[in-house]
C-alpha cells in the first residue's frame, strides 16, 4: 500500500512536511484536537445511563412528569428522561432528580432553561421589555 503523501504542518509558520493524519508535524502534534473523551467527560450514555433511564421510565409509568402535563391531568407518553435540576446548575443523576418526560415537553423545558441562563449571563432577569413597571 502506498504511503500517505507528505503535507505541510497546519501550525502557522511551520511548514514542516509530515505524513500524520492529524495535519500537524511531530513538534506540533499536541495541537491536534483530541476527539476521544476520557471516562469523566463522556457525558450521558453507556450501559449505566441506559439502565437508569429505563428504570425512570418504568418508575414513572411511561408518562410525562412535567409540570404542564401534570397540570392538565392527562400526561403525554414519555420517551426521554429529564434532570429536574439541570446538571449545569448542580443537579445529579440521582433517581430523585430524574423524571420521565415527553420529547416535546423536554425541548420546551430546555429552551426555557437556556433562555434563563442567557438572561443571567447578560446581567439581568429580563430584556428591558414587558414588565411595564419602573420602580
Amino acid at each position: 500500500m502506498p504511503r500517505r503523501p507528505q503535507r505541510p504542518c497546519r501550525m502557522a509558520g511551520c511548514g514542516t512536511l509530515h505524513r500524520n493524519a492529524n495535519g500537524f508535524c511531530e513538534n506540533h502534534s499536541h495541537c491536534a484536537k483530541q476527539w476521544r473523551k476520557g471516562p469523566k467527560e463522556s457525558g450521558r450514555g453507556g450501559r449505566s445511563w441506559r439502565r437508569r433511564r429505563d428504570y425512570i421510565l418504568i418508575r414513572d409509568g411511561g408518562l410525562c412528569q412535567c409540570e404542564a402535563c401534570q397540570a392538565l391531568g392527562s400526561p403525554l407518553p414519555a420517551d426521554e428522561v429529564d434532570h429536574v435540576i439541570p446538571v449545569s446548575q448542580g443537579g445529579t443523576d440521582a433517581h430523585d432528580n430524574l423524571r420521565a418526560i415527553n420529547a416535546d415537553c423536554h425541548r420546551k423545558k430546555s429552551q426555557r432553561e437556556a433562555l434563563a441562563a442567557r438572561r443571567v449571563r447578560a446581567g439581568g432577569a429580563g430584556n428591558g421589555r414587558g414588565s411595564g413597571s419602573r420602580g
